[in-house]
């Protein structure tokens, strides 16, 4: 009787979740980008889910869809659809999902009972190697310990450096030891032409706005704010052009609000220099054509990803700028609004908004420095901007603003006079730099070319150069 209660020892696992993960990556592809990019299929303790997930992996590193005849087809090339059930263990998989709402706790639970099953399979090991008494007993604890040092370190992976192995170069992102790059900058410094700006960050081109932030840097999540029709959206495009087409780097947009086709409209307008109007209604001379030929053969040659799926989830987000970086290696995420966004809840209450708005802009900030790539994430101002004298933006003017301020590395408040005056300094926009963790604060003048999509270094000749001609003639008149 008593040999009838002996429970039979299992490893830890749990295939309910393995089979809603699997379900979830099979249906969709935000929940394909967050497993694949999280699980390996050594985290699988079933057989034919190993086989499953490592086709689905696959999939995700080339870039290429998945579903269930698309996963069946490549089962059944490699000769192991009949191993894993066959076509109706995927389709019952998929059934079995139902929903990918929370497909990252999922991975969290497959993720704790792998480290499970190494922890047990390490201490069998260690057991086994005890039991037959070795010679060496202080050699035998060395790899007792460094078999749980090993799957402690695959858990953190990320522990505190020591400042001593970045100095020396090596856990220093650059690979270089400091001294050494530090030479190599002033090698360069001193190769540098007069008309050169030294920067460190990746030039936006916008020659005032480069010398205040240093460039584009690294990690940095840069909040770029203005009121509606200020022009954030073109001035966050134009800096992703300068970035993927002057610097030849492959730059990320998120655009919530606009479809894709309507941002490429305004790349090419601003491309080109032709007129909006003009290519909406095809009113176009031969030179004008001739331009816009040009422009999109040059673009072309470019890597710029336009993501304009509406309503996501900042999980979601996420999960498609991890895959944005592992497939196309951009170096720059724009990202058109932070209001547009949801938590990861997904509600949308009006009472709980300033704490998802607070989980939002934490994630974007993590995941800057995840990706180490720079994120400018378009924000809006509230009313209060209207009401005040003089309309100029300040930080207080955030909407929601949580902890946006407090998050950001930089924020930015666009400003166009000739908004509320037409008369007011028309094509002059000014660039307010409230905040700058890394540097100064201050304001830098850009010149606002609506009819092209553009904004340009601003240059003051350029401003009053008719107030100028007009000046010479009457000059010319004046004149005997």
């Amino acid at each position: 009787m008593a040999e009838s209660n002996i429970k039979v020892k299992i490893a830890p696992h749990s295939r309910e979740s393995e089979m809603m993960v699997l379900g979830s990556m099979l249906t969709n592809i935000n929940s394909l980008n967050i497993a694949a990019n999280a699980l390996d299929d050594t985290n699988f303790y079933f057989t034919e889910h190993k086989m499953i997930f490592q086709v689905l992996k696959a999939a995700y590193k080339s870039d290429k869809p998945a579903d269930i005849l698309l996963v069946a087809e490549e089962l059944k090339r490699i000769d192991k659809l009949s191993a894993v059930g066959g076509i109706a263990y995927l389709t019952n998989l998929a059934q079995y999902a139902g929903t990918s709402a929370y497909i990252e706790e999922y991975v969290e639970l497959i993720h704790n009972k792998s480290v499970l099953r190494q922890m047990i399979q390490a201490a069998q090991i260690i057991e086994k190697t005890a039991l037959e008494e070795p010679l060496d007993v202080h050699s035998a604890l060395d790899e007792a310990q460094q078999k749980f040092y090993q799957i402690s370190q695959c858990v953190n992976s990320t522990n505190g450096i020591p400042i001593a192995e970045i100095l020396s170069g090596v856990k220093s992102e650059s690979g270089i030891a400091f001294i050494k790059e530090l030479q190599e900058r002033q090698e360069q410094y001193a190769l540098r032409g007069p008309g050169e700006i030294a920067i460190t960050g990746i030039p936006s081109h916008f020659i005032d706005l480069d010398k205040m932030l240093n460039g584009l840097n690294k990690s940095n999540l840069m909040i770029l704010a203005a009121r509606p029709a200020m022009g954030k959206t073109l001035l966050a495009l134009n800096i992703a052009e300068n970035v993927c087409f002057k610097n030849r780097m492959s730059v990320g947009v998120f655009s919530l609000e606009m479809s894709g086709e309507q941002l490429l409209h305004r790349v090419i307008c601003s491309q080109s220099e032709v007129e909006s109007e003009k290519i909406k209604t095809g009113s176009l001379n031969g030179e004008e054509f001739q331009r816009i030929l040009g422009a999109v053969n040059e673009m072309q040659k470019h890597v710029m990803v336009i993501d304009d799926q509406a309503g996501l989830k900042i999980t979601d987000l996420r999960a498609r700028a991890r895959r944005m970086k592992e497939s196309h290696g951009i170096g720059l995420l724009i990202i058109d609004y932070l209001q547009l966004l949801s938590g990861s809840g997904g509600n949308r209450n009006t009472e709980n908004r300033q704490s998802e708005i607070s989980e939002i802009s934490r994630m974007l900030k993590n995941l800057a420095r995840e990706l180490n790539i720079p994120i400018i994430c378009l924000s809006q101002l509230s009313r209060k901007v209207e009401d005040r004298q003089g309309h100029r933006p300040m930080m207080s003017d955030l909407r929601e603003s949580g902890s946006i301020e407090q998050d950001a590395d930089i924020v930015m408040f666009l400003f166009r006079r000739e908004y509320y005056d037409a008369n007011d300094k028309p094509g002059l926009a000014e660039l307010i730099i409230a905040k700058n963790r890394h540097g100064s604060v201050g304001s830098v003048n850009l010149t606002f070319r609506k009819e092209f999509a553009r904004f340009e270094n601003y240059s003051g000749v350029n401003t009053y150069q008719e107030l100028d001609a007009e000046s010479e003639v009457a000059f010319d008149h004046f004149s005997p």
